[in-house]
């Protein structure tokens, strides 16, 4: 939890600093230098929302497992707003105080929330399996996560990874690349997150990695597709193991039921988009770790007892 809390550090002052410089501006400043600042700020803001904002990017401009707090400036634009909304000569006191405390709440929320809660109560594997499945409705990235670095040689627990990825109710992105670089932090091993076209995937430049998907809403209008049970708007991550021709993917997908699957195109249509998250050497190359499925499945044959869901 340290690098959360040196993230949070820095966050801190940096919308100290904004909420500063914010308040300064409204009280010193000329009316058209104020204005000037506001659209130049709210044009950042749409850029950073369009840009960087919950893209792969952010993990190349902050490279730290603390890039789920790091990654976040809309406290700091907010916190920009309070400092002008609190200097402001133009309205009362009182929608001052309301405004500078709308703003406060939002951003303070924005900032905190991937503390909130508490990762859920995985239970311990009953098999001894090379890959193994998830034990709760929240925790599909956490076991993948954990299979990822046991086939990469570092040992990893399902609860383990729900703790670092800070797992609630699902695992962003962000958390998984959060877990994956403090379990590498002492390895040969560095993370990279790419985000992926559906076409990309079938090429074999990519390899072992995982695979963090949303799907698009089933044009039926039922919730769940009947074939390959996806759920309408859900993420969903599963681990890539290989991909061959023709327009194939391996992949071991953690839900109890389902397994060691190939899919194929029609099954990524419904795929709205993807982002993976490999292990790289850290010398700068692309090797990646071979995979022999028939010795994967031959360790990961037990199976627990059936559970219809997948997420």
């Amino acid at each position: 939890m340290v690098d959360l809390y040196l993230s949070f550090g820095v966050m801190f002052s940096l919308c100290g600093l904004a909420a500063f410089a914010g308040a300064s501006l409204q009280a010193r400043a000329r009316r058209a230098t104020v204005l000037t600042a506001e659209i130049v700020i709210c044009c950042g803001t749409a850029a950073y929302l369009n840009y960087l904002w919950d893209r792969p990017i952010l993990s190349r401009l902050l490279p730290f497992s603390g890039a789920i707090i790091l990654g976040n400036w809309l406290p700091i634009i907010g916190a920009f707003f309070m400092g002008v909304c609190l200097k402001t000569n133009r309205v009362s006191a009182v929608s001052r105080a309301v405004l500078a405390g709308s703003m406060l709440g939002i951003s303070g929320y924005s900032f905190v929330s991937p503390m909130l809660g508490s990762p859920p109560a995985c239970q311990p594997s009953a098999f001894d399996r090379t890959l193994d499945f998830q034990t709760t409705h929240s925790t599909c990235s956490s076991a993948c996560a954990a299979n990822l670095l046991k086939l990469h040689g570092i040992p990893a627990t399902e609860e383990e990874m729900a703790e670092l990825c800070l797992t609630r109710r699902g695992t962003h992105w962000l958390g998984v690349y959060r877990g994956l670089k403090l379990k590498t932090a002492e390895t040969d091993w560095d993370v990279k997150v790419e985000e992926i076209r559906k076409e990309d995937l079938f090429s074999d430049i990519h390899g072992l990695g995982i695979l963090a998907l949303s799907f698009h809403t089933l044009e039926s209008g039922r919730m769940r597709d009947p074939e390959w049970g996806f759920a309408a708007d859900v993420g969903h991550s599963v681990l890539v193991l290989r991909s061959h021709a023709p327009a194939t993917l391996d992949i071991f997908d953690p839900a109890p039921d389902y397994g060691f699957e190939t899919w194929d195109e029609a099954v990524l249509a419904k795929v709205r988009n993807g982002i993976l998250l490999r292990l790289i050497p850290r010398d700068g190359t692309e090797n990646t770790v071979p995979v022999d499925m028939k010795a994967l499945r031959r360790g990961s044959s037990a199976y627990p007892p059936l559970m219809k869901y997948r997420f």
